[in-house]
């Protein structure tokens, strides 16, 4: 009988603060109320994998890379599971009701998945290609060029075929996109 319009926009999710990370860790059965400060310092302020913009947690390029790096060469170690059922074993053990030298030689020397021994041999490590590992991409432009970031020690580029600039050092990586590039690189 008709027809009525109804405009619907979405927001992106909302970045992560400590308290919502704190959540997030505490519902995937990560960590322990005693260790969520050291976690939170560990990635703001040694490592450098977040900055603060506002009481929002931001992401840095780094993290990226990174991120990259475990999820392709040391998929099942960075998996929640993992670390949850890790934790567990631990706990296990602390009460006695495991054996830490089998839960230790079940760890490095592999029970059915790859050991930590063989994920850190010369011979894996060896295989990652470190200039793949640390670039992210960001699109192709209208030409149809790809353009990444590439992360190192010294800062982040931007790329794009035999063109490169630096990203500015406050421009949050969810705001990088195609259009933003392809100006900074003219």
């Amino acid at each position: 009988n008709g027809i009525d319009a109804a405009g619907h926009t979405t927001q992106p999710p909302a970045r992560y603060t400590e308290a919502t990370l704190v959540k997030v860790l505490e519902d995937s059965g990560i960590g322990r109320p005693s260790t969520y400060a050291s976690i939170i310092n560990t990635i703001t302020s040694e490592r450098g994998y977040v900055w603060k913009k506002g009481n929002a947690l931001v992401p840095s390029w780094t993290a990226f890379a990174k991120t990259q790096l475990l999820e392709r060469y040391f998929a099942h170690l960075v998996d929640y599971g993992f670390t949850a059922a890790m934790e567990e074993a631990l706990d296990a053990v602390a009460r006695g009701e495991a054996e830490s030298e089998k839960w230790l030689h079940s760890f490095y020397f592999g029970n059915g998945s790859a050991g930590l021994r063989e994920l850190v041999s010369e011979e894996h490590l060896a295989t990652i290609d470190m200039s793949e590992v640390n670039a992210v991409r960001i699109g192709a432009d209208a030409d149809d060029n790809e353009i990444l970031v590439r992360v190192w020690r010294t800062g982040e580029t931007i790329h794009r075929g035999d063109q490169k600039c630096p990203v500015p050092a406050d421009l949050p990586p969810d705001e990088l996109t195609v259009e933003k590039c392809t100006d900074l690189l003219e």
